[in-house]
C-alpha cells in the first residue's frame, strides 16, 4: 500500500511538472508569435516627426518589481519613463532623413527631466532646426519642463479649445524643501546619534534640525541660482524676451494674470512666451500643408515607431572593429547586485571588468546619474575604474543630471570628467547614521540589560545607549573616509589636499561652477566624452557599445507576463486606490533615512540635490 501511494504521488509529481512546463512553452511561443508577427511600422514619404516622449526621461530604465509596479499610478498607454538616448538617436536620424519634412513636440505625458538632460535633447532640437526643418509645439498647456523644450520651435501654440487650471506657460522656478524629522524623532524618543566630515553636508539635518541651516541655504541657493540662470537665459534668447520681462512674468505673474482677465494663455502670448493661440483643427491644417494628408489628420509617425522602422532589427556591430564601451550608473549607489536603475557595487564592477578585459575595447566611457550612497560600494566601483586604466585604456566621465557624494568618488580620478553646465556635483563629504531606541521602549515599559565579554560587546544592540567606543570608532572611521576622499580627488584633479578640502566639506555646486573649481575638466554631453575617450584612445574609426546588465530569458518573459497581467489588473480595478497611492507620497528623505539607519555604515550621498 505505501509503496502504491508513492507511486501515486510521484507520478502527481511528474504531471504537475510536466503541465508546468508545458503551460511555459505556451506563453513563451505566444510572446514569440506577438513579437513577431507584429511587424514594423514604415516612414510615409513626407511626415512629422512627433517626438512625444512620456513620464521622466531617463539615462537607464529602472527595473519596477511587481509591487511598485502595482501601487504606480500606472497607464497602459503611458510609460513611466523614457531612455534619452532613443530621443536624441530619433532626432540625430531624423534630420538628415528627406522624409521628415518637420518636427512635432507633443509634451502632454511629459512630466519631466533632470536640466542636463533638457538641455541635451534642446540641443538635439537646435542641430534638428540647422537642417532646414522647422520645429513646431502644440498643448493645451506647458508646464515648466515641458516649456524648456517647446521654446526650441520655431512656432509656439496653445489650444485655444482648452481650459486649464494652470494654463499657458507655468513657470515656478525651481527649489529644494527637505522634510525635518528632529521633533517627530524626539516625541518618539529615537536618538538618531550622527558622525559627519563637511560643514555642509546636508544629508544629515533632516534628523538633527527642523529646519533648514543658513550653511545648507547659502550652498543650495548658489548652484540653484546657477540652474534657474541658465533656464532663464534658455528661454530668453530663443524667444528674444528680455531679462527685465522674465523677471516679471516669474514673479509678479499673479498681477500679470489679474490684469488681463485671468487668461493665462492670452498672458503667456502677450509676454512673448507663445506664438499664438490656436484651434486644433487650423493646428492640423497647418500641419497637413507642410507633411500631407492623411485621413482627417496629417501624415506623422512616433519617434518610437520612427526608430523601429530606421534601426536595424539586428544591430550591425563589427566583431573585429575597435570600440568604446559605455556603462550607465543610475540611481543610489549600494553594496552587491543591483537591477537597473540604482548602481551596484558588484553589477557595475562586473561590467568593468567585462570592458577590461575585452581586447576590442580600448576605451571607457561611465554615464553617471547619482546623488550618492554606499562608501564601500563607490570605492569598488572607482578601483575597478582605476584598473582599468592601469590596464591602458582611458576612462572617461560623463555627468548627466546628478553626480554628487559617491557619485563624485566614483569620478574622481577618471582622466577627463564632462558635465553639463546644470549637472548637479560635488557634495564631497561623509556620513554615518546610528539610531538608538533605550528611551522608546523604556516609555513602553520595555528595558534591555545584559553582560559582554569586551568592550565592544552588544555595540549593535540599539536597545541600548550608544557604546562610547563604538561611538569613537564610527568618528574616526568617518574622519579618515574623508581625507581618504579629498586624497583621491586631489590625485585625480591634480589639486593640493588643502585646495579640495576649500571646495568641499559637503558643498554642492553646478557643473558649470565645478569647472571653473577644477572638479571637472569641460562641459560637454554624452558625445563629447565619447569623442574624448577616441582622442585619448587615439581612435579614428571605433563602434559604441553599451554595457549593460543582461536578462535571462526567463526575466524577460516574466516581465512581458507582469505588464499583460498589470494591465489586465487595472482594467478591472479602474487603477491604483488613492488609499495605496498614498504610499508613494511619503518623504524620499524619509525612506532613504530608514534605509541609511539599518547597520552604522559609511554613506556618500547628497539628499538636497533633488530639485524640485
Amino acid at each position: 500500500m505505501t509503496r502504491f501511494i508513492k507511486g501515486l504521488w510521484n507520478a502527481i509529481t511528474a504531471t504537475k511538472n510536466a503541465a508546468g512546463n508545458i503551460v511555459f512553452l505556451l506563453l513563451l511561443s505566444l510572446v514569440i508569435f506577438v513579437i513577431f508577427s507584429s511587424g514594423y511600422p514604415s516612414v510615409p514619404d513626407t511626415t512629422a516627426l512627433i517626438l512625444n516622449p512620456s513620464g521622466i526621461i531617463v539615462d537607464q530604465i529602472r527595473a519596477l518589481d511587481p509591487v511598485s509596479k502595482f501601487l504606480s499610478d500606472y497607464e497602459e498607454k503611458e510609460d513611466s519613463e523614457t531612455l534619452l538616448r532613443d530621443i536624441i538617436e530619433a532626432l540625430d536620424t531624423a534630420r538628415t532623413d528627406d522624409r521628415v519634412k518637420s518636427l512635432v513636440l507633443d509634451l502632454d505625458h511629459f512630466r519631466g527631466a533632470s536640466m542636463s538632460k533638457l538641455e541635451e535633447i534642446g540641443g538635439a532640437i537646435e542641430k534638428f532646426k540647422a537642417s532646414g526643418k522647422p520645429v513646431f509645439a502644440f498643448a493645451p498647456n506647458y508646464s515648466q519642463s515641458q516649456y524648456l523644450l517647446a521654446v526650441h520651435a520655431d512656432k509656439i501654440y496653445l489650444d485655444g479649445q482648452s481650459y486649464q487650471t494652470f494654463g499657458g506657460v507655468f513657470l515656478t522656478g525651481f527649489s529644494v524643501y527637505p522634510t525635518y524629522f528632529k521633533t517627530a524623532l524626539a516625541k518618539l524618543k529615537i536618538n538618531f546619534h550622527v558622525f559627519k566630515a563637511g560643514l555642509y553636508k546636508g544629508a544629515v539635518e533632516s534628523i538633527l534640525r527642523d529646519d533648514m541651516s543658513e550653511a545648507a541655504k547659502e550652498a543650495t541657493a548658489g548652484w540653484l541660482g546657477v540652474l534657474w540662470e541658465k533656464y532663464r537665459d534658455t528661454i530668453v534668447s530663443q524667444r528674444n524676451v528680455t531679462r527685465e520681462s522674465f523677471a516679471r512674468y516669474t514673479n509678479h505673474y499673479d498681477e500679470l494674470l489679474a490684469g488681463i482677465d485671468n487668461d493665462s494663455a492670452q498672458l503667456a502670448v502677450q509676454e512673448g512666451f507663445v506664438d499664438a493661440i490656436i484651434s486644433a483643427d487650423a493646428w492640423r491644417e497647418e500641419m497637413r500643408s507642410i507633411n500631407g494628408e492623411s485621413g482627417k489628420t496629417y501624415k506623422h509617425i512616433s519617434y518610437k515607431h520612427y526608430l523601429l522602422a530606421t534601426r536595424s532589427s539586428i544591430p550591425i556591430i563589427n566583431p573585429a572593429s575597435e570600440k568604446i564601451a559605455v556603462i550607465t550608473a543610475t540611481g543610489t549607489i549600494y553594496d552587491g547586485e543591483q537591477p537597473a536603475g540604482d548602481i551596484g557595487g558588484e553589477s557595475i564592477s562586473k561590467l568593468i571588468r567585462q570592458a577590461r578585459d575585452d581586447d576590442k575595447i580600448k576605451a571607457l566611457v561611465v554615464r553617471i546619474d547619482s546623488p550618492g550612497g554606499s562608501s564601500s560600494a563607490s570605492e569598488q566601483i572607482r578601483s575597478e575604474l582605476e584598473l582599468t586604466q592601469a590596464s591602458g585604456k582611458p576612462v572617461i566621465v560623463s555627468m548627466s543630471g546628478y553626480a554628487a557624494s559617491g557619485g563624485y568618488w566614483i569620478a574622481s580620478t577618471a582622466n577627463k570628467i564632462f558635465a553639463a553646465s546644470t549637472t548637479v556635483t560635488g557634495s564631497i563629504g561623509v556620513f554615518i547614521l546610528f539610531p538608538t531606541f533605550e528611551q522608546s521602549i523604556t516609555e513602553l515599559g520595555i528595558n534591555s540589560d545584559g553582560v559582554g565579554t569586551t568592550s565592544l560587546s552588544g555595540a549593535f544592540n540599539s536597545f541600548e545607549e550608544i557604546n562610547p567606543a563604538l561611538q569613537k570608532i564610527l568618528k574616526l572611521k568617518v574622519d579618515s573616509t574623508y581625507k581618504k576622499f579629498l586624497g583621491l580627488v586631489a590625485k585625480g584633479r591634480e589639486m593640493s589636499v588643502e585646495e579640495v578640502d576649500a571646495i568641499a566639506q559637503g558643498r554642492v555646486w553646478a557643473g558649470q561652477t565645478a569647472v571653473e573649481l577644477g572638479l571637472v575638466d569641460s562641459i560637454g554631453d554624452l558625445n563629447d566624452a565619447i569623442q574624448s575617450a577616441a582622442l585619448l584612445a587615439d581612435l579614428t574609426d571605433y563602434d559604441v557599445v553599451y554595457l549593460e546588465k543582461e536578462l535571462s530569458a526567463k526575466e524577460r518573459l516574466f516581465r512581458q507576463l507582469l505588464n499583460s497581467s498589470l494591465r489586465m489588473i487595472h482594467a478591472a480595478t479602474g487603477g491604483v486606490s488613492s488609499h495605496w497611492r498614498f504610499l508613494g507620497k511619503v518623504p524620499r528623505e524619509f525612506t532613504d533615512i530608514l534605509k541609511m539607519s539599518r547597520s552604522p555604515e559609511i554613506y556618500l550621498q547628497c539628499l538636497y540635490c533633488r530639485v524640485k
